[in-house]
């Protein structure tokens, strides 16, 4: 039997609090934290890294828009999947659009009942939907409802002419997801470098091999040699040698582009990984500096 999760409850009204921690405690969520103030829940999230977030969207000195925005761009390391639920007074057209440009997993408006927070707590407990970490959006996937076994016409803008075929692997979801989740794992890891970052470049260089795996097993050449550029530097210069943050953060953004951008062109992949390759020979072969 799956443990429930730990839900944060941040709201500056006692009363509001001590109600939706009772309803919560009621369906069998035991694990509850509560916050009062901003420092509060800064320090809270930070400590205890709650799965789900419910919180007043007004919330005082840090409001949910705001907090909601620097957790899905990684807040403390703290996990930019936590789910977001936010209540409010206003449920305005605007608001909701704001909530779903920030990447707000659910909106709860005030007042409301029992069974209307149940049922928002469920949707990201047993219906989560997919993640989506791109250079445009970070948050849950914003496609409501996504049928697997729809057959009537593609209106969305996105979506192919033509219903798709059977492609290489690299075209399945769960393999670029997989992939997606490697990336996103260095870039958390990227930004707590300075100043000691021996134990944070290991933890570069596992997520690096397992997205060599992964690239492998996706027949993805492409990104498959960004990442064997990138563990090559990695291993040159092992745990004694600070790393060059530029090559390092050239090599991420890299594979953020090959990652997300399923239809780049073929030349300009080629294009990036010649230019990553070059770099690393460079830094690989360039002479020591005997100091005078």
């Amino acid at each position: 039997m799956a443990v429930p999760p730990r839900i944060l409850v941040g709201d500056a009204g006692r009363h509001t609090r001590a109600m939706i921690s009772e309803v919560l405690r009621t369906a069998g969520f035991r694990d509850l934290i509560q916050a009062a103030s901003q420092a509060d829940l800064v320090q809270l999230v930070d400590q205890h890294r709650p799965k789900i977030i419910v919180m007043a969207a007004d919330f005082p000195g840090l409001s949910g828009l705001t907090f909601a925005k620097q957790i899905r761009h990684g807040f403390n390391f703290v996990p930019r999947e936590t789910s977001i639920i936010l209540t409010t007074d206003a449920p305005t057209r605007s608001f909701l659009e704001a909530s779903r440009t920030v990447g707000v997993d659910e909106v709860v408006a005030v007042p409301f009942t029992m069974q209307t927070l149940m049922a928002r707590i469920r949707s990201v407990v047993d219906r989560p939907r997919p993640f989506v970490d791109c250079p445009t959006y970070v948050g849950p996937c914003r496609r409501r409802v996504m049928l697997q076994d729809y057959k009537g016409p593609l209106r969305r803008a996105a979506d192919p002419d033509e219903a798709p075929t059977a492609g290489p692997l690299w075209s399945s979801e769960s393999n670029r997801s997989a992939v997606r989740l490697c990336v996103q794992k260095m870039s958390e890891y990227r930004s707590a470098l300075p100043p000691e970052p021996y134990k944070k470049l290991r933890a570069i260089y596992l997520s690096v091999m397992k997205l060599e795996t992964r690239t492998d097993q996706a027949s993805d050449d492409a990104l498959g040699e960004a990442a064997k550029s990138f563990g090559r530097y990695l291993s040159a210069i092992g745990v004694r040698e600070r790393p060059d943050l530029t090559l390092l953060n050239d090599h991420i953004d890299c594979l953020h582009t090959l990652a997300l951008e399923a239809e780049l062109a073929a030349e300009q992949k080629l294009s990036l990984i010649a230019a990553l390759k070059s770099a690393v020979q460079g830094k690989i072969a360039a002479p020591e500096v005997s100091p005078g």
